[in-house]
């Protein structure tokens, strides 16, 4: 991550473009509303293949990057943008995720990286007058200003069925303390190995979740942990807010550091847990 000092000062002045190859299956992005928002573009040159190619180019010409989901051409993509887009995260760069396939790709590709997406788009939302605004909201949380809809809280989810293949497979889940009316969907791979190998239809697991999101899309699930079968509803009730007290911190980054503390007593908790599950 960056440091406190960029973002206090950051400004976007050129925007970076990756759209799919001209025989993909994203149409082009539409970078001409990019710059009726008030932005220069690059765009990234097509014979860049690897996400530490387009990185290198993005930091060298631009401050932010708008990138299509499928990229390459027709088949299997070269990388998705997604995936792009969360490296970018990782380093301070804001990105916004701009796909036609949001209602197919979402519980997959999408689902994987959502926690590092604070703004993914469909094609026909992409339009001048908000474009800052989205941007606005990348670079906010990478400064540690977290929206409720993206603040992650502990609850606690059961396993409803599993599905697909060895290649991969796909765990549809119940989370109550969302929408207990709804079911949500996402790639197995996104749970330890240790869990993927002893999960079944009915487990239960604790899993850091954006429940004050408001459509299934926007959800996303990281730090896995087993979870004994709740008693009296405690599904319904059980919730905790690592980070409750973000948003009136004087310190921005103590998103940042309360996380890395959080990841601290997760894997002592973990290792508690998995050893009173096997004994």
């Amino acid at each position: 991550m960056q440091t406190l000092n960029k973002f206090l000062s950051y400004k976007i002045k050129t925007i970076a473009i990756v759209d799919s190859a001209s025989e993909g299956p994203e149409m082009t992005l539409p970078y001409w509303d990019v710059e009726f928002a008030g932005f220069a573009i690059v765009h990234v040159p097509e014979d860049l293949q690897t996400i530490p190619e387009i990185i290198n180019f993005v930091q060298e010409h631009a401050q932010a990057v708008v990138t299509s989901h499928r990229l390459g051409g027709y088949g299997e993509p070269m990388f998705y943008g997604a995936e792009l887009a969360a490296a970018l995260y990782d380093l301070g760069i804001p990105t916004l995720l701009v796909t036609q396939y949001l209602d197919i790709d979402q519980h997959s590709s999408i689902r994987r990286w959502r926690d590092k997406l604070p703004v993914v788009l469909e094609l026909h939302e992409v339009e001048p007058f908000m474009l800052r605004q989205h941007l606005d909201l990348c670079v906010n949380e990478l400064r540690g200003y977290v929206p409720e809809s993206r603040l992650p809280y502990r609850v606690m989810l059961c396993i409803e069925s599993i599905q697909g293949d060895a290649d991969e497979r796909y765990i549809d889940v119940s989370v109550d303390y969302w929408d207990h009316h709804q079911r949500v969907r996402m790639p197995m791979s996104l749970l330890p190995a240790d869990l993927q190998a002893t999960v079944v239809a009915g487990s239960w697991l604790f899993a850091m979740v954006n429940i004050k999101a408001e459509y299934a899309h926007e959800l996303y699930f990281r730090d896995f942990l087993p979870a004994y079968a709740p008693e009296c509803d405690e599904n319904m009730s059980y919730c905790v807010n690592v980070l409750d007290d973000i948003n009136v911190s004087e310190n921005p980054m103590l998103w940042f550091e309360k996380q890395q503390m959080y990841e601290q007593e997760l894997e002592v908790e973990e290792f508690t847990l998995i050893k009173n599950i096997s004994n």
